[in-house]
């Protein structure tokens, strides 16, 4: 699965940050951040912030990447990329 949070600075120009999906001992998936030297933690919270200010995210997986968010699955802002 791709799942990309795009995100846009203050002069408008489009950058992407790699998510991930991680299982958890409970059976369902969280979805995490992926940086450089770490994953972290990516809650709905933090969507629905983002999504205000522009971001969404692009995934090939939009009910996967909902499910992890505990959302619905025609959540807006979370696009599907085609491949």
């Amino acid at each position: 699965m791709i799942a990309k949070l795009i995100v846009f600075d203050q002069a408008g120009r489009k950058t992407a940050h790699q998510l991930s999906l991680h299982p958890k001992p409970s059976g369902a998936s969280e979805l995490k951040l992926v940086m450089e030297t770490s994953a972290e933690h990516f809650e709905s919270w933090l969507f629905f912030f983002l999504r205000d200010h522009g971001a969404y995210i692009e995934t090939t997986d939009p009910a996967a990447v909902a499910a992890a968010l505990n959302l619905p699955p025609d959540e807006e802002g979370i696009v599907e990329l085609k491949g």
